[in-house]
């Protein structure tokens, strides 16, 4: 009886014991792709990057002609960064128009030059006051801080009363130029 019961429901719902029986042939063939073919492959990708990670570390430590070869080369781009000094009064322009482009009131600006021996470098120590908006402000030294020249803030101080909205930054930063013909 219970056979004939099969057959009667075999019968009835046809379309259904034939998309179960494809979704286990299915389920079946997914399983047999990932535990013959991905998984094993997964394994020897990992063994082979785990090996690879190790001989780039020992090599690495290794070779020391080659670190010093490529830190001389890091040195020598960073270095052609470095603007001459000739072009410390565009920076002083480009700072001005920042300041101008933040709605801000640039003041006197002064600057002492200072010779790194050593380096070869110029350090210009400069000051200035700025006047505006506080977020003015803020968004102006966002802006300094994206400079293509090496310049350092170096102290800021900012005053401002609790009646005005305006407010006076008082900023010392440091700007590194290239001596002439360097």
């Amino acid at each position: 009886m219970n056979t004939n019961l099969i057959k009667l429901l075999f019968k009835a719902r046809q379309g259904w014991f034939i998309a179960i029986c494809i979704l286990i042939l299915l389920n079946i063939g997914l399983y047999l792709y990932y535990s013959v073919y991905l998984e094993p492959r997964l394994a020897a990708l990992q063994r082979s990057w785990s090996e690879k990670r190790l001989q780039a570390a020992a090599g690495y430590a290794l070779d020391n002609a080659a670190v010093y070869r490529q830190g001389t080369a890091d040195l020598a781009a960073f270095r052609t960064r470095i603007p001459e000094k000739r072009e410390f009064v565009a920076f002083i322009g480009e700072l001005f128009e920042t300041a101008t482009n933040n709605s801000l009131r640039l003041g006197a600006i002064s600057y002492k030059p200072e010779v790194i021996k050593g380096e070869k470098l110029l350090a210009y120590s400069i000051g200035f006051n700025v006047v505006g908006k506080y977020a003015a402000i803020k968004s102006f030294i966002a802006d300094v801080e994206k400079f293509r020249e090496i310049a350092v803030l170096d102290n800021i101080s900012v005053n401002g009363k609790g009646d005005e909205e305006s407010v006076e930054m008082r900023a010392q930063m440091t700007a590194y130029f290239r001596g002439e013909g360097q």
